[in-house]
């Protein structure tokens, strides 16, 4: 799309096997876009090190934590080079907090990243507050790195998006029927709808038509893939729908995905709030790579 001319992938490095996976990944998927790599890291400035008696660290320990973080760079350089001899790679270090560098970063951003690791447990500099703060308040689309590392070999298992036919459920299935094609794989568009156990119904289902319902969620599908699926003939499009509890439908076809794209509020259950529990449950436990996606501010 002319919108993301030149715009990098960026992706967080903090020197942790999460941040490697998700340079890993995000250089994979900047090949793919056909645009450069920008590994950024950010270090403490010198307000983080004030103690008690306010003294200041001297200047020459944060010249060697910039030091440091550049050679966490050239490593991570060197590694994505190895994969994709070719690649354009660039950095942008400084001091301050993660999340709003990257914030920062995302503003002119096709997609920014970031590692994941273990149970839920999220790795990057701040704990897991920089993921979150960063996926909550990109300009951009944000990808959770999780899951088996990525390789340089072409991956053939289909993209996940999940709609709700919201408008940033819009968003999502634009975004990934942009990286299913550039990927040169199908896409999975997966709709899941509260049935009578959801809504707390069971003792009232013989009044209500769930035929007829379920044909109304399936219309929600179909209008989400009226006229992109003309924008990208080329993409195999398996449309389900489907009645179950949003996350639970989402992770379950994602174990079979490459990547899982949703959108970061919707109508409902399905895309909820962006810190609420179904959101927090597919980027803490997805056995793939998150990609949110929210409008463009």
């Amino acid at each position: 799309m002319s919108e993301h001319a030149g715009a990098p992938v960026v992706v967080g490095v903090d020197g942790s096997r999460a941040a490697l996976d998700a340079a890993r990944w995000a250089a994979g998927t900047a090949v793919r876009l056909h645009a450069p790599l920008l590994l950024a890291h950010t270090y403490p400035d010198e307000a983080t090190f004030y103690n008690g008696t306010a003294m200041m660290i001297d200047a020459q320990f944060i010249q060697e934590l910039r030091e440091d973080g550049n050679s966490m760079l050239d490593a991570t350089t060197a590694a994505v080079l190895q994969d994709h001899p070719g690649l354009a790679v660039e950095r942008d270090v400084r001091s301050g907090a993660a999340a709003s560098h990257l914030i920062e970063l995302s503003r002119a951003a096709r997609i920014v990243a970031l590692g994941a690791q273990g149970a839920g447990a999220v790795t990057d500099y701040l704990l897991g507050s920089t993921v979150l703060r960063t996926v909550n308040h990109a300009h951009s689309p944000v990808a959770v790195v999780r899951g088996e590392p990525a390789t340089a070999a072409p991956d053939t298992r289909p993209i996940v998006v999940g709609v709700d036919g919201s408008q940033v459920s819009e968003k999502a299935v634009e975004e990934a029927f942009a990286l299913a094609s550039a990927f040169g794989v199908g896409l999975d568009v997966v709709h899941a709808w509260s049935g009578e156990k959801q809504h707390g119904l069971a003792h009232a289902s013989k009044y209500v038509d769930w035929t007829a319902y379920e044909e109304g969620e399936k219309a929600i599908v179909s209008e989400c893939l009226a006229g992109i699926r003309d924008e990208y003939p080329d993409v195999p499009v398996n449309a389900v729908t489907t009645q179950g509890v949003s996350a639970d439908v989402l992770l379950r076809h994602a174990t079979r995905a490459q990547l899982l794209v949703v959108g970061s509020h919707g109508r409902g259950k399905v895309l909820g709030a962006l810190l609420g529990s179904v959101s927090q449950n597919l980027v803490h436990h997805a056995p793939c790579p998150v990609l949110v996606c929210r409008a463009r501010q």
